[in-house]
């Protein structure tokens, strides 16, 4: 283990076991961080700014670290030279950072934070000439968290006064070097709209910064082939596809490891209807299963009702409509032992679909029909009533497993296949009272809810400008100025619903 503790500006000590190791005297404090790790290799790196050091419990960030491509940092996200505006170009969970909790991001800091040198021996110093160690570390996070690289931010508030590089150059050089030049010229924009300013020098940097990119080779742990069963409980919605969910059941009557026991909300809306299952009784299965017949629709409480049911330490969120292979629940606990995930999502694919994916992921989404959730996270979370009957209740729900603490692994290794039922299921048509208004709202109430309660305001400022170039050419209304007004009109009225929907919602 190797600590570095630095000034911002240059490395003042580095030790190795607590043997004190010379410091590089060439080179910026980017060129002395890679060259330590590049005489190191094999060894993890601590770095600490010298003003934080007393703030830090470096046995906490160790326990943190699972593995070689975990990149942890510790600081006050405030501080950080890309936050809030980087959510002008970004979006997704990544940079909505808890002030709370561990939460998965790619904005690392230079305050505090651990990560293997075998990682930062993929980068080259010579591409972050005259850039800070912060701006080094987050690019490594940027590029390297989409090829598997798990990055958090751990909230801590020091006492002290924090330098951070929260400059325009910056800001720009970074959007330049790490997404499509577009977004320099979104980026002046929005800066100008909101915050009344112009940098245009700052944007030219940009703009013509070279593009970053590197292919990372990361060392995830050795694939464990444990067969230590785990006790977990399904949970499946139904409504309508009587046939569909014996098969669902039938896969599941032949996993190596069985669940402690299959819960069905089977929903109809019909009060004097009566259930289609009546195989559940009268076929013999390897599980318990309790069945619950409702009259209340949707899909939200479906599963809010079926998640107040279960009690094993996991829980299995499954649709109707999928088939698994026998080996599934086998490489779920292989995967979770893998990762120590308590969330994960898996590869669910469609006919003829083929999964890309070779490796664990932390993932901007959420599956409510092929996820597994720990039972921490049962207990704090459940299912927004206020997206019920719509859309994007999975992301909302993946949102509050980060606000709590957790994180959302893809595992496109184990892989479903969604049918796609073209009868029954939770998407019978409900008429909202916004359709029969002469303006339209826009985006849809749900999404405007969804981002409001998610996203930071750089985030949904984004958001809105970029969906009104979007469907400029979906609509009918040509005149700039004319289709200017209307989409404002529209945006108003999904502000309007989308509190209406909270207002609404049935618990």
């Amino acid at each position: 283990m190797i600590h570095i503790i630095h000034n911002g500006a240059k490395l003042l000590k580095v030790t190795l076991e607590s043997e004190e190791i010379t410091v590089p005297l060439n080179g910026d404090i980017v060129t002395q961080f890679t060259k330590i790790a590049s005489l190191y290799p094999e060894e993890n790196i601590i770095w600490l700014k010298e003003d934080t050091v007393k703030n830090v419990d470096i046995d906490e960030m160790i326990s943190k670290f699972k593995a070689g491509y975990y990149m942890l940092s510790f600081g006050n996200i405030n501080d950080h030279f890309l936050y809030p505006k980087i959510g002008y170009v970004t979006d997704g969970p990544f940079t909505t950072v808890s002030q709370e909790n561990i939460f998965p991001s790619w904005l690392m800091q230079d305050t505090a934070g651990m990560v293997a040198a075998s990682t930062i021996n993929q980068f080259k110093a010579s591409d972050y000439k005259n850039q800070s160690l912060e701006y080094f570390l987050t690019s490594i996070a940027r590029i390297g968290q989409s090829q598997g690289l798990f990055c958090y931010h751990i909230p801590v508030k020091f006492n002290v006064l924090i330098n951070s590089d929260g400059s325009n150059d910056a800001l720009f050089k970074f959007v330049g070097q790490h997404y499509k030049k577009v977004w320099t010229f979104l980026l002046l924009f929005l800066l100008h709209r909101y915050e009344k300013i112009s940098p245009f020098f700052s944007f030219a940097k940009g703009l013509f910064s070279p593009s970053l990119s590197t292919e990372l080779l990361l060392e995830q742990k050795n694939y464990n082939t444990s067969t230590i069963a785990i006790n977990y409980d399904v949970i499946i919605p139904t409504m309508g596809r009587k046939n569909y969910l014996k098969d669902v059941l039938l896969d599941i009557n032949q996993q190596e490891f069985l669940p402690q026991k299959v819960i069905v909300i089977e929903q109809n809306g019909d009060v004097q209807s009566s259930t289609q299952l009546d195989y559940i009784s009268s076929q013999k299965w390897s599980f318990k299963i309790e069945h619950y017949f409702i009259h209340q629709t949707g899909a939200c409480n479906a599963r809010n009702v079926a998640l107040q049911k279960a009690t094993a330490s996991w829980v299995l969120l499954f649709d109707d409509d999928l088939r698994v292979k026998k080996d599934f629940s086998k490489l779920i606990v292989q995967a979770l032992e893998n990762t120590n995930a308590k969330a994960m999502t898996f590869s669910c694919l469609q006919e003829n679909e083929i999964e890309k994916g070779n490796f664990f992921k932390q993932w901007e989404s959420f599956g409510s029909g092929c996820s597994i959730i720990h039972r921490e996270i049962v207990e704090k979370c459940k299912f927004d009533m206020a997206l019920e009957h719509g859309y994007g209740e999975d992301v909302d729900y993946g949102m509050q497993i980060r606000n709590a603490g957790y994180d959302v692994i893809y595992a496109p290794q184990i892989q479903l296949l969604h049918l796609k039922a073209p009868v029954g299921g939770f998407r019978k048509p409900h008429v909202f009272p916004w359709e029969g208004d002469v303006v339209l709202p826009k985006p849809s109430p749900q999404i405007m809810y969804h981002r409001t309660k998610n996203s930071t305001l750089q985030q949904l400022r984004g958001f809105k400008v970029t969906l009104f170039i979007k469907f400029y050419k979906d609509y009918s209304i040509k005149n700039p100025i004319a289709y200017y007004k209307y989409f404002k009109r529209a945006w108003s009225k999904s502000l309007y619903w989308s509190q209406k929907l909270v207002e609404n919602a049935t618990v």
